[in-house]
């Protein structure tokens, strides 16, 4: 009796085709910086070509791994993440054509001169490379379709979605810092059209694929998702930090570190808890706890100490002079009056009312967001003939308050969830867009500066001095609690995107109160950022609330 063959399915064909040419992108990514993209001219700043041809292979080596262990759904997620990020690469390299010593890539080139290099055929199969990933990218999400949510375990989604904002955050950062005049260290906000694109497209798709990746319908495909989008960071992450360790005149930024440290987060093994089950309570505890009444009223006591004390700091003098000298006018501190405000606020009503606790946890951020204007004006001028007066010590207060009144709000929270369970829902699609979108424009809102002008230079987010640290835990602030309120409940989820709005809002208010300090100041790109990423958050907390 003669048997017939059974079909072959299509589908791991065109999966291993996809991976297939993925490979081959890889290698031509590989071997393009060994072979050089530029003429001796402009040599690299160190021997690169080991560690770029190691991190091209990874992702493809990956996607090849999975598929030679039977598990393609991982296999076609794990190509989906080197695609969309080979899109802003081929706009990136783009440069290298058009004009190479305006690339800003030491680790393939760096000029001698202010004499263009001239690109020879590296250069070519770079870009080749990234083609061939973008279309093993295309034929891999064919792979994966609209698969049925068949999860036997709910896995971690703040974690991911967490780490792909802060990777967001890193890739809008310069990668590095540099001395020499021939070696820029640029943004993509700072470069040239082409590098900008590929790098805005690179800083969105960092998050959108995180939270992607994370809400996939089977586990495959999440474990897929994250790896290859944890392989792709590492592409971006090292290469700075190696160029800053290897090579003269260039040192680190704090951008690839962040990227460095998500890739590890999404690539870090995540427990999962059955779906249906609930974890076991312990039914003796060693520590006797108050109750969740009694925590709020101890953090809204707290909360209106730090406002107190915030108030006292922005009427105080934050410096003294010796005689003869004027005082000139604090600025700085004048931030602290929204911060008081907005602190004392919630902290009466979380007296009251438990609901209020996710948003005042959030808005104390905006106490070091306005401490550390303040006081990074004072150790400016402590350098010269001044010294601290009783403002400083009033506003430290402040912060040490509402240090204090956070993590007891939050321990509160920690006790109430032990008391009621966590109840978790998926979050819909214009939620989440909605929610990326005011984290994204906060991340912008803190990284540029609310005002300009030709005679001030101002506090950057990704610095290491006090105002620096400020903006960053705002910021911080504003985006952890955009990922927590996705899976958050949505009374408390809106609560989280109103404190993130109260915190961008205090930023906006930096123009209106502290604009006086520069002659002929303009609002800088931060003051729009920080006004539409309020609105934005707002307009979130309204959809966490429709049902």
């Amino acid at each position: 009796m003669i048997r017939t063959a059974e079909p072959v399915s299509a589908t791991p064909t065109r999966l291993r085709a996809a991976v297939g040419v993925a490979v081959a992108g890889a290698l031509l990514t590989a071997v393009a910086p060994a072979l050089g993209v530029v003429d001796a001219s402009a040599p690299p700043a160190f021997t690169a070509w080991p560690l770029l041809a190691l991190l091209a292979l990874l992702p493809a080596a990956l996607a090849a791994l999975f598929l030679s262990r039977g598990q393609e759904l991982t296999a076609a997620a794990a190509l989906v993440a080197p695609a969309v990020f080979a899109v802003g690469r081929l706009l990136n390299d783009l440069q290298l054509v058009v004009g190479p010593i305006d690339a800003s890539r030491p680790e393939l080139l760096r000029p001698t001169s202010l004499l263009p290099p001239t690109p020879t055929a590296g250069v070519w199969l770079l870009l080749a490379g990234h083609v061939l990933l973008i279309a093993a990218g295309v034929g891999a999400m064919a792979t994966l379709g609209a698969e049925p949510d068949v999860r036997s375990e709910r896995a971690s989604f703040v974690l991911p979605a967490t780490a792909g904002i802060v990777a967001g955050i890193g890739l809008f950062t310069v990668p590095f810092t540099s001395s020499d005049a021939l070696v820029q260290a640029r943004g993509p906000f700072d470069s040239p059209t082409l590098p900008m694109v590929g790098g805005l497209l690179v800083t969105l798709a960092a998050p959108a694929l995180a939270v992607l990746a994370a809400s996939a319908t089977t586990n495959e495909a999440r474990k897929g998702g994250l790896l290859g989008l944890a392989a792709v960071l590492l592409t971006f992450a090292l290469p700075p930090i190696a160029t800053a360790v290897a090579a003269d005149g260039i040192g680190p930024a704090v951008g690839p570190f962040l990227v460095l440290g998500a890739a590890l987060a999404l690539a870090w093994p995540q427990g999962a808890a059955k779906v249906g089950t609930e974890k076991d309570k312990e039914e003796v505890h060693d520590v006797e706890l108050p109750g969740p009444r009694r925590l709020h009223v101890i953090a809204g006591a707290l909360g209106l100490v730090a406002a107190a004390a915030a108030v006292a700091g922005a009427t105080t003098d934050h410096l003294v002079f010796p005689a003869g000298l004027t005082a000139p006018t604090d600025y700085a501190a004048r931030l602290l009056w929204p911060a008081a405000i907005a602190i004392a606020v919630l902290a009466a009503a979380l007296m009251v009312k438990a609901a209020v606790r996710p948003a005042f946890i959030v808005a104390t951020a905006t106490v070091p967001l306005a401490a550390g204007g303040a006081l990074d004006a004072v150790f400016a001028a402590t350098e010269l003939s001044a010294q601290p007066g009783a403002g400083v010590w009033f506003t430290v207060a402040s912060v040490a308050a509402g240090a204090a009144a956070a993590g007891t709000a939050a321990l509160a929270g920690a006790v109430e969830r032990d008391e009621v369970g966590i109840a978790k829902a998926e979050p819909p699609l214009p939620l989440i867009a909605g929610t990326m979108i005011a984290a994204l424009l906060a991340v912008g809102a803190f990284a540029l500066p609310v005002l300009r002008a030709s005679d001030y230079v101002p506090i950057g987010a990704f610095g290491l001095g006090v105002g620096s640290w400020g903006l960053l835990v705002a910021l911080v602030a504003a985006v952890v609690a955009a990922a927590i309120a996705l899976k958050a409940r949505p009374d408390r989820g809106a609560a989280l995107l109103l404190g993130a709005a109260v915190v961008t809002g205090v930023r906006a208010l930096e123009y209106p109160l502290t604009a006086a300090r520069a002659a002929g100041a303009v609002p800088g790109p931060g003051l729009w950022l920080a006004a539409a990423a309020t609105a934005a958050f707002l307009i979130s907390a309204a959809l966490r609330t429709a049902r």
